[in-house]
This record gives structure tokens, C-alpha cells and sequence, in this order.
């Protein structure tokens, strides 16, 4: 059963909302003490990767060539926006980052469909007569 409800739940809302809480007051800390901002944990860097990977076997996003980029501009997104997180607002920090990796994704389609239509322009214009 417990197999069951992991494959179900491959990241666990409350312990994620949890540590993302620790690590935002971490944060906190470092900017009043003056400090640079503390990595985060092992943890919530291994959420995104989950997050992202699974948002990539989604049917919007299953059948792109181009999916590992994807993955990879989520997680990279989910990083670099990841201290705009605040608890107080939500407490549902899967919803959150998903949010951030569907968008990253969607940005990646539009950028690798703007790089088809250059290309496609681009062998048109050759003349291979």
C-alpha cells in the first residue's frame, strides 16, 4: 500500500511546504545578519527534479524532442525563483513550483518553435536547384 501511495505522491506537499519554510527562514537570517543567501537543501533540490520530470510525462509535453531542455529550463527556473516563495501566502509549495515549471516549459516550446520557423525560412530561401 505504502508503494502504492508513493508512486501516487512523489513529493510529499507538507514535508516540501516544510523544508522550503526552513530554508526561507534561513534566508531571512542571512539577509540580517548580512550574510549571502544559503543554498538550498538536498531536499528541495531533488522536489524540483521530481516536479519537473514528471510535468514532462504530461500529454502537453510528452511527445517534444526537445523535452530534456525543458526539464532542465524547470529546474532552472524553480532555482532561481525559489526565494519568492512565501509560506504566509500558500501553503501548497508543489502547486507553486509546478506553476514555474509548466510556464518554463511553455516558454521553451515557443522558443524552440520560433528557432523551427527561422530554420524552415532559412532553407527556403536557399536555392537548391
Amino acid at each position: 500500500m505504502s508503494d502504492k501511495t508513493n508512486a501516487a505522491h512523489y513529493v510529499d506537499n507538507k514535508e516540501f511546504f516544510a523544508a522550503m519554510c526552513v530554508w526561507k527562514q534561513q534566508m531571512i537570517e542571512a539577509e540580517v545578519a548580512g550574510n549571502p543567501r544559503p543554498q538550498c537543501s538536498r531536499y528541495i533540490g531533488e522536489c524540483f527534479v521530481k516536479i519537473c520530470n514528471h510535468l514532462a510525462y504530461k500529454a502537453n509535453f510528452v511527445n517534444y524532442s526537445y523535452r530534456d531542455e525543458m526539464v532542465l529550463d524547470g529546474i532552472e527556473q524553480c532555482l532561481r525563483y525559489s526565494h519568492n516563495f512565501n509560506p504566509e501566502k500558500s501553503k501548497n509549495a508543489f502547486s507553486y513550483f509546478t506553476q514555474i515549471a509548466y510556464y518554463a516549459f511553455v516558454r521553451r516550446i515557443k522558443k524552440e518553435s520560433r528557432q523551427e520557423i527561422t530554420k524552415i525560412n532559412y532553407l527556403s530561401s536557399i536555392d537548391l536547384h
